[in-house]
């Protein structure tokens, strides 16, 4: 089949300097001046650069070849479906193409042997320009280092960046074309002239070949040359709308609209940053007046403004690629919601014996490329889609994206449909519903609140009974009564005379109509249906087809286009607008009808007559209807023929003052009782737990980084979290001193507010600089006290004390503006820290600008943790990009169950944090233990960054005896009977009165056990204790792997006696008695100094010397001591070490009595570790490592 007989029209684009040219006729040159120069015809090229100077025009050589069409200045078109316009000096003029693009074909140019031919006619077609001598020698360099000025976008672009962009256009796969280019002509550089000589001789036989077979009388290809392809391809464009227009629209959504909207928003988000998240497929339904329609604007505009960030992510992405697409069934609807139809999106016939016609090869590449990008399609009014259109949609949409598989549906393109299925149903055909496509693949969600009834709460309610009412089912006799005032009131002609009249079926339509535009109208003109000749068609004379019937207009009469004109410029079936005036010719006959069309959207490209109009806005059929809202409606319910007709024609008006009824048939009233059983076997809409709860025990707190809260108030007021946070903490307010605070108040809220000028002093640079600023809102029953500083600390933050019968918490909320030195930042809240009690709860929160899923520059972070400090949002995304810059830094358990959920927010670049706080009656420690020793000097472990395999760590602790330690530690020592070996006359003992205490606990005269002593043959050194890595999480620190085990870490001074410290401070909660803990140690080793004698380190000949040296204060404990203070104190030490399972060092038979410490093997420190009650933690021997 000769390629030409399939394909679309092509054009030639002589787009390089060099190219031929024709001469003119011999007859004019003959004319011409001898030394006239002027002896070619002008070319496509030429026709380029004389282009109208409009914005237009403001496109490049392959653009205005492909998508302008060439005329003769004298040709005479009636009705261009286009716009003419004329060149500026030749005499010819350019019409824009109205189907189809054509297809450029170009000179080519060897990229490897002619560079400079290559690029210049690289640069011709693809870079706007209006004279070749834009274009700059050597071309090359132009195209890889050349900037111009964009006047569509107004601004400088890089010449390689505008060349890429309009090239990619004509060249779905450009990389991978370039690639198999220079691949070709350094092979074909390789071939000997022998080769291409045999190539050439059997490129000679295969188009003799060729020849033969097209000369052949075929059938079949007879069949499908003549054979007219119906289907016609409309250029799809990406559609925007301005945020001035959609904003109130995304600010008045109700908690509903907000559920589905932010659902689908994050959705959006994950797809944009990973193309294998699976597909969304979601049903939005609710009776008539929930607010589909606006939700359905709120979601498009969003997942556009989503989708439209892979430009930045990807620099190569095409800026006109189409992301998101709004269709529906009628073109009426897609109007509405600013779509196209199903059947024009997609090449889709009309004629059910169409619907599954395949695409030909050429449209299918138009599809492809502009369809290549789809990553969701909204469907409007599905209810009206019958069930083998909504299969021919997944059949072309799977074609268009080239996915061949049968897991695959709809191309795995995301869907969202909207409508409701209580409304008009298809006519003559079943329901979308009854396809397989549809109950075993999307989930549902239902709108309920009434938005447009929902200041008449009544009649709100009989509409949602009448939506549901079952054929044989009685009405109620409360809303028959009310049906039956309003066919009173239509009796006693209450209602207006031009208000909008519904009918089921268009001849009571057309009769109304006429009748109306009689009364209303003057000068009424009737059109008769004529042929090529303008003259009459009277019915008797054609046989053939039916006429359509006297059409009868008027000035200022209201009309509906009844056929598709132009579906590419909104003129198509369905399409509402008003009579402006007729244009007469000079026989005083109408040649043309002025119509302004309702939506401003339509008609843009063109003013043309209207063949197919009626009278409309007078009446109009109930199928139509559905989805406008009028003030007044007039229906006539003795024709209803289907399920749904009664509820969609009632919901149509906003009050129930003004409907009335022209009659009234109650039996004509119900729905489809399919309806509830398709809904039953859907899965409902994934909705997110809500986190806050009413309790006095919970304080609900709620952090957001709102980037302005002049422009974002009303949004953030409206948003459905803010009214159930306890506390409402806001960064970068962008608020000044003499900004008026009252305009932001929040009922049932007391606000503070501190600006960035008020947080630094003069002489900071962050002073006088825009942005920042800190605000809280919080609930007026909280008992909230704010902490003044009476001096400036440089810090942008509000601190605030929570005081509620006897528990305390400290909120301490800041910002960190990126210009600010993290040293500095970090200095400043330190010294901040230090002010308050060693003993409260203290909750950080902020953003503090550092990622932390960026683990190499956390300085921040690792301080804070240093400092006992835990980020509960460490592993979740808090921005657009997913990076995670916003944080709640707790040295505290915030809750028991689930406490933190990031919250979705549209107007800012960051979501909103929300976390639960329990107020429990038992304090914690303080991240800074120091209560003696306080002029030594704090030794802090350094944490890793590698980051290692960690074993899971189940919290189903296993206990022989006690399940909790929650009694005094002394008391419990105590309970045990123990033999005191200190001897008074010893001088070497200690006589203070806190040794008593540590007398009772310790039981020096006992031997080693057998199993301490095996633990010992099976280990050297404590630093290579455990090689057993714990492989099923993965942390970035020691703080992060005690935070599953409900741990903390406790800071011990790092002077040699950290093991002691720690081990005191399991003891007693303090570092005190480190001193005496040593001296019972060697004790007990000296005692069992032939036990202890063959495990002793090279570093000491005898185990009397090793007893010297370790009697000495500040020395590092080993093994031996370590084992030592585990048998006297009759207790497990376990030791906890960053990628390791923790250690079992033997000292009792008993799992319930174990002291924890954390080792950092990089500087040899001990730390000591408590649950975040401040008990000791109790761990079971499978989540040991024993040796």
């Amino acid at each position: 089949m000769p390629l030409t007989y399939s394909s679309r029209g092509f054009v030639f684009v002589p787009a390089h300097s060099n190219s031929c040219k024709f001469l003119k006729s011999q007859n004019v040159l003959k004319e011409l001046d001898p030394d006239d120069e002027n002896i070619y015809m002008s070319n496509l090229a030429d026709k380029y650069f004389d282009r109208p100077e409009e914005p237009e025009f403001d496109i490049c050589m392959a653009d205005f070849a492909s998508e302008y069409e060439i005329i003769s200045i004298n040709k005479n078109i009636k009705n261009p479906k286009t716009p003419i316009k004329r060149l500026q000096t030749l005499n010819f003029a350019i019409k824009k193409r109205c189907n189809r693009k054509a297809i450029i074909r170009y000179p080519y140019f060897n990229r490897e042997t002619d560079r400079e031919n290559y690029f210049e006619n690289l640069l011709s077609l693809y870079l706007p320009i209006r004279s070749r001598n834009e274009l700059k020698k050597p071309y090359e360099l132009f195209y890889e280092t050349g900037e111009i000025f964009d006047t569509r976008q107004e601004c400088i672009r890089k010449v390689k960046e505008v060349v890429y962009e309009n090239r990619k256009k004509y060249k779905a796969h450009l990389k991978e074309t370039d690639e198999m280019e220079s691949l070709f002509n350094q092979l074909s550089g390789d071939m000997k002239d022998n080769e291409w000589a045999e190539i050439v001789a059997n490129k000679e036989k295969d188009n003799t070949w060729s020849g033969e077979i097209g000369r052949e009388d075929n059938p079949d290809f007879n069949i499908i040359h003549k054979r007219k392809n119906k289907n016609t391809f409309i250029d799809l464009k990406q559609t925007f709308a301005t945020t001035d227009e959609i904003r109130p629209f995304l600010e008045s959504m109700n908690y509903e609209q907000q559920e589905v909207f932010y659902y689908v928003r994050e959705w959006c988000t994950k797809r944009l940053h990973n193309p294998d998240v699976e597909p969304l497929r979601l049903f939005i339904t609710g009776g008539a007046d929930t607010g589909k329609s606006h939700l359905l604007k709120c979601l498009h505009y969003e997942a556009t403004k989503i989708f439209s960030r892979k430009k930045h992510l990807e620099p190569d992405e095409n800026i006109d690629e189409v992301h998101t697409l709004i269709t529906a069934f009628t073109r009426a609807a897609a109007v509405n919601v600013g779509g196209v139809t199903i059947h024009s999106a997609f090449g889709i016939g009309t004629q059910s014996n169409s619907l599954n016609d395949h695409l030909s090869s050429d449209k299918l590449n138009s599809y492809r490329c502009k369809l290549h990008s789809l990553k969701l399609l909204f469907v409007d009014e599905v209810s009206l889609i019958q069930a083998n259109l909504w299969g021919a949609m997944h059949s072309r949409l799977t074609q268009i994206m080239g996915i061949h598989s049968n897991t695959a549906i709809f191309g795995n393109v995301g869907i969202i449909a909207i409508g409701d299925f209580y409304q008009c149903s298809p006519v003559a055909a079943s329901s979308i519903y009854s396809s397989l496509l549809w109950s075993d693949h999307l989930e549902y969600v239902e709108l309920k609140i009434n938005e447009r009834q929902k200041t008449n709460i009544f009649f709100s309610q009989m509409l949602n009974r009448i939506r549901k009412i079952k054929k044989k089912q009685d009405m109620s006799k409360e809303d028959r009564d009310v049906l039956e005032k309003c066919h009173q009131r239509y009796l006693n002609k209450e209602y207006h005379p031009e208000a909008l009249h519904l009918f089921a079926r268009n001849a009571q339509v057309d009769t109304h109509n006429e009748e109306m535009i009689k009364k209303i109208c003057t000068n009424i003109r009737t059109f008769y249906e004529v042929d090529r000749n303008d003259k009459e068609i009277n019915q008797n004379e054609s046989k053939h087809r039916k006429i359509n019937k006297p059409l009868q207009l008027a000035k200022n009469a209201q009309v509906m286009i009844t056929k598709n004109i132009c579906v590419n410029d909104g003129l198509a079936n369905g399409v509402t607008g008003h009579i402006v005036e007729f244009v007469e010719n000079n026989n005083v006959n109408v040649s043309h009808i002025i119509i302004k069309c309702d939506s401003p959207k339509v008609g843009r490209l063109h003013r043309v007559s209207c063949p197919h109009c009626h009278g409309r806005d007078t009446a109009m059929t109930i199928h139509k209807a559905q989805g406008i809202t009028v003030d007044q409606v007039v229906i006539s319910t003795k024709d209803f023929f289907g399920s749904g007709m009664g509820y969609t024609a009632l919901s149509r008006v906003r009050t129930i003052e003004g409907l009335f009824l022209i009659d009234l048939h109650v039996e004509r009233f119900y729905c489809n009782e399919n309806v509830d059983r398709i809904l039953s076997q859907m899965k409902e809409m994934k909705r997110k737990t809500p986190i806050f709860r009413v309790s006095p025990s919970v304080l609900n707190v709620l952090l957001h980084n709102i980037e302005g809260l002049k422009s974002n108030f009303n949004a953030f007021k409206s948003h459905h979290i803010t009214k159930k946070a306890d506390l409402i903490c806001l960064t970068e307010t962008w608020l000044k001193n003499n900004d008026q605070i009252n305009k932001f108040q929040i009922n049932g809220y007391t606000l503070i507010h501190k600006s960035r000028s008020c947080s630094f002093s003069t002489n900071h640079p962050l002073h006088s600089h825009k942005g920042g600023g800190i605000a809280i809102y919080f609930r007026d029953d909280v008992s909230i006290k704010e902490i003044d500083s009476f001096e400036h600390m440089d810090l942008e933050h509000i601190t605030l004390k929570l005081e509620k019968e006897k528990e305390k918490l400290i909120i301490i909320v800041c910002y960190r503006s990126p210009q600010e030195r993290k040293r500095n930042f970090l200095e400043n809240l330190i010294r901040h820290l230090k002010r308050i009690d060693n003993n409260e709860r203290i909750l950080i929160l902020g953003d503090m600008n550092e990622d932390s899923f960026q683990t190499k520059s956390n300085n921040i972070e690792k301080t804070l943790e240093k400092l006992g400090f835990v980020n509960i949002f460490r592993h979740l995304p808090t921005t657009n990009s997913l990076t995670s810059l916003d944080c709640a830094y707790l040295n505290f358990v915030p809750c028991e169950k689930e406490c933190q959920q990031v919250i979705g927010t549209f107007y800012s670049f960051h979501e909103a944090l929300a976390l639960t706080v329990n107020i429990p009656k038992n304090n914690v420690h303080n991240y800074n233990e120091n209560k003696d020793d306080g002029n030594e000097k704090m030794e802090v472990s350094s944490t890793s960054n590698s980051i290692s395999s960690i074993t899971t760590i189940s919290n189903n602790i296993n206990k022989r005896k006690n399940t909790s330690i929650e009694i005094d530690d002394n008391k419990r020592f105590k309970s045990k009977t123990l033999v005191p070996v200190m001897n008074k006359n010893n001088d070497n003992a200690i006589h203070d009165e806190k040794n008593s205490d540590l007398r009772e606990i310790i039981e020096v005269n006992k031997r080693p056990s057998t199993r301490e002593l095996k633990y010992l043959s099976n280990l050297k050194e404590l630093i290579s204790l455990s090689e057993l890595s714990i492989r099923d999480f993965t942390f970035h620190s020691l703080t992060e792997q005690l935070r599953v085990l409900n741990l903390r870490k406790i800071e011990i001074i790092g002077d040699g006696n950290c093991f002691f410290r720690a081990i005191s401070h399991q003891l007693f909660g303090n570092q005190t008695y480190h001193r005496e803990l040593r001296y019972y140690a060697i004790a007990y080793i000296t005692q069992n100094s032939s036990a202890f004698e063959s495990f002793i380190s090279n570093e000491d000949n005898t185990i009397y010397d090793y007893i010297i040296r370790m009697k000495r204060n500040k020395t590092y404990a080993d093994h031996l001591i370590i084992i030592a203070t585990a048998s006297i104190l009759n207790h497990n030490i376990i030791v906890h070490e960053y990628s390791k399972r923790p250690l079992l060092i033997p000292g009792s038979d008993y799992i319930d009595r174990q002291f924890h410490i954390a080792y950092s093997p990089e500087n040899q420190h001990y730390e000591s570790i408590k649950r975040f009650d401040g008990t000791i933690p109790i761990l079971s021997f499978e989540q040991l490592q024993q040796t």
